[in-house]
């Protein structure tokens, strides 16, 4: 006669072990948010969240997918922002490092060195300007609106040695430094070599190619974590993330992402 209480008994027990090993390997789902309208770093087209931090925190999730399922979720900058500081979130990408923001921390290894930098027009760059703002007395100077200037264009500005022309993105600005509307852009530089080599494939008639006149400041950027987000995986996902970047970045993965992009 077959016992099946026993037999019930031995996959009763088969099948609690089963629910345990499963909880012990269980892999840990993890939301990063991201600035949704930050080209070419991160943002949203055709409902797709691309950019080149996307890149590298996708080859990143890729490698971390024994313990974390990763999820980059796209979200307007200060909407990121409030997640943080209200623990919302895990992670944001990319602030630079702000004291301001005491409710950011730690932060991550670097992802990139975003660098503001000036590039103007032919006729400006005939004399050859590279001290700033010495050499750019008197130039309009084409930005974007809301865009955080560095420290010393604003100083050269209320000094009242060079005028802000403010513009809504980097394409207006462009243009507008392609028919020398202005004299020079300042932009990140990513940011601008992007905006036109997609300017220069879609459109016919714009033809600029970007000469960099000066450099006024340059920032790392970084996977920054909410002090106020409680997890207890948390720890474990930081060390494994800064690993996985570090060794990204010894091996040039993250370069060669970053040359795809510019190049």
């Amino acid at each position: 006669m077959i016992n099946f209480a026993k037999n019930l008994g031995s996959a009763s027990c088969v099948a609690i072990l089963f629910c345990l090993a499963s909880q012990a390997y269980a892999v840990e789902k993890v939301e990063l948010y991201g600035d949704s309208a930050y080209p070419p770093y991160s943002f949203v087209e055709d409902g797709q969240f691309k950019g080149l931090y996307i890149d590298i925190l996708q080859a990143a999730a890729k490698r971390l997918l024994a313990d974390y399922a990763i999820e980059l979720i796209p979200v307007p900058w200060k909407r990121g922002l409030a997640y943080m500081e209200s623990g919302r979130g895990l992670a944001l990408f990319p602030p630079g490092l702000k004291k301001e923001r005491d409710y950011i921390a730690p932060y991550s290894v670097p992802l990139f060195r975003e660098t503001v930098v000036v590039f103007c027009n032919e006729e400006v760059m005939q004399s050859h300007p590279k001290r700033f703002p010495e050499d750019f007395i008197g130039r309009i100077m084409g930005v974007n609106a809301g865009f955080l200037l560095s420290e010393r264009l604003t100083q050269a500005a209320k000094a009242g040695q060079i005028e802000i022309d403010p513009a809504p993105n980097n394409d207006s600005n462009l243009k507008k430094l392609a028919i020398k509307r202005i004299d020079c852009y300042v932009s990140d530089r990513g940011a601008a070599l992007y905006s036109a080599k997609q300017l220069r494939s879609k459109d016919g008639n714009f033809t600029l190619e970007l000469q960099e006149a000066a450099i006024l400041s340059g920032e790392n950027t970084y996977l920054g974590y909410s002090r106020h987000y409680q997890a207890p995986y948390k720890q474990d996902f930081i060390k494994k993330m800064d690993a996985t970047l570090t060794d990204m970045k010894s091996k040039g993965e993250i370069d060669k992402i970053i040359k795809a992009y510019f190049n």
